[in-house]
C-alpha cells in the first residue's frame, strides 16, 4: 500500500472517531444532566485523563433525584460507546500483524469501559462516593491506556522475540490489575449503600428505637 493511501485510511478512521466523540459531547449538554454536572465528569479530556481536584474530594452520595440523572447520563454514555464501538479501527488493507494489533489495542479500551459502566452503576445505587467513583473510574482508565502504550511500544522493537516477549508483558499486567481490579468491585458491591467513604470509614446509617422499663432501657437499631 502506497504512503499515502494508508495515510487517508487513517485519517478517515481518525474522523469518523472524532464524530463520534464530538456527538457524545453534544448529547451530554442536555440540561438533563445539569443536577450532577458540577459532581461528575460527564466527557473527559482524554480517555485517561485524573478528575478535577474538584469532583476527587466529593465525599458524598447521590440523592435521590441525582440517581435519577445518573440513570439518564449511563444510558448516554452507553449509546457513546456503541456509537465508538461500531467503527472499525482497522483500515482495509491492513497486513495480518496489523489487523491483530488494532484488535489488542481496541480490547483494552472496550474492557476499561465495561468496567467504568460497572462504577456507574455503583454510584447510581449509592455503594460508592462521587469522589472514589472519579478516583476509580481513573484508575481503571489508565489501567488500559499503560497496556496500550505499552503494546504498542513493543510494536516498534526490531527483535520479534523481543517484540512478542515485551507484548505479553504487557497483557500480563493488564491481566494482573484487572484481577485486583474485580476483587475490589466484588467489596463495592458487597457494600451497604451509603456506608464507605473515601477514607475507608464506614458509617452506618441506623434507625434507634430506645424504650425504658422500669430501671431497664432497651435499644433496637434497623
Amino acid at each position: 500500500m502506497h504512503r499515502e493511501e494508508a495515510q487517508k485510511q487513517n485519517d478517515l478512521i481518525t474522523n469518523q472517531f472524532s464524530a463520534v466523540a464530538e456527538q457524545c459531547k453534544l448529547d451530554m449538554q442536555t440540561s438533563e444532566l445539569d443536577p450532577i454536572r458540577h459532581k461528575v465528569e460527564l466527557v473527559r479530556p482524554s480517555f485517561d485523563s485524573a478528575p478535577p481536584f474538584e469532583f476527587a474530594v466529593i465525599d458524598d452520595f447521590p440523592t435521590e433525584a441525582e440517581k435519577a440523572v445518573i440513570a439518564k447520563w449511563g444510558t448516554l454514555r452507553d449509546e457513546c460507546v456503541k456509537r465508538n464501538d461500531a467503527i472499525s479501527n482497522i483500515p482495509p488493507d491492513a497486513s495480518a500483524m496489523a489487523v491483530a494489533f488494532k484488535q489488542k489495542q481496541k480490547a483494552f479500551y472496550s474492557e476499561a469501559e465495561a468496567q467504568v459502566g460497572e462504577l456507574i452503576v455503583a454510584l447510581y445505587h449509592s455503594k460508592l462516593t462521587y469522589g472514589e467513583f472519579a478516583k476509580r473510574r481513573y484508575e481503571v482508565s489508565k489501567y488500559a491506556a499503560d497496556a496500550e502504550r505499552e503494546y504498542r511500544e513493543a510494536m516498534i522493537i526490531a527483535d520479534q522475540q523481543r517484540q512478542q516477549q515485551a507484548q505479553l508483558a504487557a497483557q500480563q499486567q493488564f491481566q494482573n490489575n484487572l484481577a485486583a481490579w474485580s476483587i475490589y468491585m466484588q467489596s463495592v458491591n458487597a457494600r451497604q449503600p451509603q456506608t464507605v467513604y473515601m477514607d475507608g470509614s464506614v458509617r452506618m446509617n441506623t434507625n434507634c428505637i430506645s424504650q425504658r422499663y422500669g430501671n431497664t432501657v432497651s435499644t433496637n437499631c434497623n
